[in-house]
C-alpha cells in the first residue's frame, strides 16, 4: 500500500522592521512636524494665524530633522528618511548663513555710526543701566521701543542728554506706544507720523559727510487677533523704507524673525539683516527673564545693502524682557 505525501507549503515569515509599529507611529508623527514646519517656513505669505506664530522656530527644526532622519533611517523606514533629510537640507540652508563672518570693517575706518536698540518693556527697564550701555558701548544713536513717560525722565535723569543732547520722540505716555531716538549729533528732518500703531520715528544723522535715515521700528505682535494689523504694518514699513532715497538704518523690535517672509519683504533686494551679515550666530533676543529660555530673534538692526557692519554685540538689559543689541555700522564703505 503506497500512501500519498501531501506537498507541504512554507508561510514566508514576515520580516518586521526594527521598533515596531508604535516607534514607527512616533517618527512618522516627529517627521510630519519637521515636514509641515518646513512647509510654513517655504510659504511666501506669513500674514495669518497660524504661520505668523510658529514660523519664528525655523531655527530650532534643524536638530529635530536630524534626529528624525538619522533614527528612520536606522530603522529602515526609507520614506521617511528621505523626506526629512530633504527638509533637513532646506532648514540648513535657511540657518548656515548667521555662522559664516562677514566682510566686518576696516580698522580706523571713516564713516562709522555705532547704533544701539532697546526695548524698555513698558518702561520697567533700568534707564540707568541703559545710559551707562550707551557709555560703554560708545553708542552714536540710541533707539527705545515701548518707551514710557517715566523711562524718559528716568533716561533723563541719567544724565542721557549729557552724551545724547539732541532726541526725537513719539506717542510718548504708557505702556507700550511710545518710541524715541538719542543721538550724540544733530538730528535733523525729524517724521513722527502716526502711520503704525506704535510710534516709529525717524531723523536724519549725519556720518563723516552722509546723511543717514534712522529709525526706530516697532510694529504690533503677530498676535492671532492682529496678525492682520502686523502684517499690514511690516508691509507699510517696507514701502516706506524702499521709498527712502536716503542710506537707511532701521533698527529696533521687528516682532518677527528672519524667517518671516514680512520681514524678508522689508529687507527685499535692498537692505540686509546686520546679525545675518556679520554671521556670528543668531541674536536670540526674547523672552529674557521668563521661565522660558530665550529662543526668538525679534530686535534687528536693518542696513543698506552696500553698509558693512561689526562688533554686532547682543547685551542683557535690567527690568526688560528683550536682549538689547548695539552694532557698528560704515555707512560708506
Amino acid at each position: 500500500m503506497h500512501g500519498r505525501t501531501g506537498a507541504i507549503t512554507a508561510t514566508p515569515a514576515v520580516r518586521r522592521r526594527p521598533g515596531g509599529r508604535a516607534v514607527g507611529l512616533a517618527l512618522w508623527v516627529l517627521g510630519g512636524l519637521v515636514l509641515a514646519l518646513t512647509l510654513v517656513r517655504a510659504m511666501p505669505h506669513d500674514g495669518v494665524t497660524p504661520l505668523a506664530q510658529v514660523v519664528g522656530v525655523t531655527p530650532w527644526v534643524v536638530p529635530l530633522a536630524l534626529l528624525v532622519a538619522a533614527t528612520a533611517l536606522a530603522l529602515r523606514r526609507r520614506l521617511l528618511a528621505i523626506l526629512c533629510t530633504a527638509a533637513l537640507a532646506a532648514q540648513v540652508a535657511w540657518v548656515a548663513p548667521f555662522f559664516v563672518p562677514g566682510q566686518g570693517i576696516e580698522a580706523d575706518a571713516q564713516g562709522t555710526l555705532r547704533v544701539l536698540t532697546v526695548n524698555a518693556y513698558f518702561g520697567q527697564a533700568d534707564a540707568a543701566a541703559v545710559v551707562q550701555m550707551v557709555h560703554d558701548q560708545d553708542a552714536d544713536v540710541l533707539a527705545v521701543v515701548e518707551l514710557t513717560a517715566d523711562f524718559h525722565d528716568g533716561l533723563e535723569t541719567a544724565g542721557i542728554e549729557m552724551v545724547m543732547p539732541h532726541h526725537v520722540d513719539a506717542k510718548v505716555g504708557t505702556g507700550s506706544p511710545g518710541s524715541g531716538l538719542w543721538s550724540r549729533t544733530e538730528l535733523t528732518d525729524p517724521d513722527t507720523t502716526a502711520w503704525s500703531t506704535f510710534a516709529m520715528p525717524a531723523a536724519t544723522v549725519d556720518v563723516d559727510g552722509t546723511p543717514v535715515r534712522v529709525t526706530a521700528v516697532h510694529p504690533v505682535p503677530p498676535l492671532p487677533e492682529i496678525t492682520g494689523v502686523w502684517h499690514q504694518e511690516m508691509a507699510d514699513l517696507a514701502r516706506r523704507a524702499h521709498d527712502e532715497p536716503l542710506q537707511q538704518v532701521l533698527l529696533g523690535d521687528f516682532n518677527s524673525t528672519y524667517d518671516h517672509a514680512s520681514f524678508r519683504a522689508v529687507l527685499g533686494d535692498r537692505f540686509h539683516d546686520a546679525t545675518r551679515t556679520a554671521g556670528h550666530g543668531l541674536n536670540l533676543s526674547w523672552p529674557v527673564g521668563e521661565r522660558v529660555p530665550t529662543f526668538l530673534d525679534l530686535d534687528h538692526v536693518v542696513v543698506d545693502e552696500g553698509m558693512r557692519v561689526d562688533d554686532l554685540t547682543s547685551l542683557v538689559v535690567p527690568g526688560s524682557d528683550h536682549r538689547a543689541l548695539a552694532v557698528t555700522v560704515q555707512a560708506a564703505p
